[in-house]
């Protein structure tokens, strides 16, 4: 089993599909395990409609649900015995090497090799010092790093050579002596040095890192959680500027570093499409079939926004709805809820192997 962490919007999602659709060319079969703090997470779908064999934890980490993490496990080995199984843990999470990793390899090691830790840094944000550990979002990622045994910084792409360099040095003052792989997603640069990692042999091997359980349920309960579907039909629209509307009047309501992630998904009979929102910087995370729909279609929201819920849930209805009827389109709210996550409460947390 190989864990892929990292903090929301760093790329775990786009990285896994790459690493899925590689094996599948290469006819190996794998499985895949999301996991989200609520439900109706765009991921999973987008995974989904890829053809790919994936099951999801929700309602809380993995750490906190490391019996459904199990179950997903082997029902994955029971439908496709899998010779991978990579799971996402919430973006939210840390401290997985003593309360998922060695829980795994302690208790389930005849089942699962368990994969060195892979995180995830997301190198734009490591260079706005999104890592000071002075705030709590800050103290959240700078731990996440500190723990992995392997480190990807993503997106290269979005800053310069030099910056590449620096923010290297920077992370092995948080984490020395662990293996940096730059990557980009969009020129693929290091993939092929990460799939190294997960064919390897290597098993984790990594002892916990010491985390404040104060403080990261503090960075975890600053975020307000939602997730919202929302039906609509219309004789035609155009998918791709229907979400960059709602994400730009989303963006103009909140500073940048406030905006962990937000997510548009809107899927009808022949297309999906998914925009993302990180900061004030907008991804294209897919598009399968045309931009432009028409009919009975359905938008998946999921943000995750420095902000108190219900405060939260309003804006995001206010918005969703403005940009609804700027376009004439009619729409229903079929569901959504807003919270912030609660203490984490592990299973497991074994500090001693």
């Amino acid at each position: 089993m190989v864990l892929i962490g990292g903090f929301l919007g760093a790329g775990k999602t786009t990285l896994i599909n790459k690493i899925a659709q590689e094996f599948i060319k290469e006819k190996v079969p794998i499985g895949i395990i999301t996991n989200d703090q609520g439900q109706l997470l765009i991921d999973t779908e987008f995974i989904k409609v890829r053809g790919l064999n994936v099951e999801e934890v929700c309602g809380g980490c993995f750490c906190c649900n490391f019996p459904k993490l199990l179950d997903n496990a082997n029902k994955l080995l029971k439908q496709i015995n899998p010779q991978y199984i990579v799971a996402e843990p919430v973006g939210s999470c840390t401290d997985l090497i003593a309360t998922v990793a060695t829980p795994l390899k302690k208790y389930h090691g005849d089942q699962f090799s368990v994969a060195p830790l892979i995180v995830l840094v997301d190198a734009p944000r490591l260079l706005n010092n999104a890592f000071d550990t002075s705030t709590l979002g800050g103290y959240l990622r700078n731990h996440q790093a500190e723990e992995a045994e392997y480190l990807i910084l993503t997106k290269i792409d979005e800053i310069g050579s030099d910056d590449v360099e620096s923010l290297i040095l920077k992370l092995k003052g948080i984490n020395p002596n662990r293996k940096i792989i730059p990557y980009s997603a969009v020129t693929g640069e290091g993939f092929q040095d990460i799939l190294g990692i997960i064919t390897s042999d290597e098993e984790t091997a990594r002892k916990p890192v010491d985390v404040d359980y104060d403080k990261y349920a503090e960075a975890e309960a600053e975020l307000g959680w939602y997730n919202g579907i929302y039906e609509f039909t219309a004789p035609e629209y155009d998918s791709y500027e229907l979400s960059m509307n709602i994400l730009k009047s989303l963006a103009s309501k909140y500073t940048p570093s406030d905006i962990a992630h937000a997510k548009v998904a809107i899927t009808n009979a022949s297309s999906h499409t998914k925009i993302s929102l990180i900061g004030n910087e907008f991804t294209i995370g897919g598009v399968k079939g045309s931009r432009f729909g028409k009919g009975e279609s359905k938008l998946n929201f999921n943000a995750r926004i420095v902000s108190e819920p219900e405060k939260l849930r309003q804006t995001i209805r206010e918005t969703i709805d403005s940009c609804f009827k700027e376009k004439c389109i009619q729409y229903k709210l079929q569901f959504d809820d807003c919270f912030s996550p609660g203490r984490p409460n592990p299973t497991y947390r074994i500090l001693d192997e």
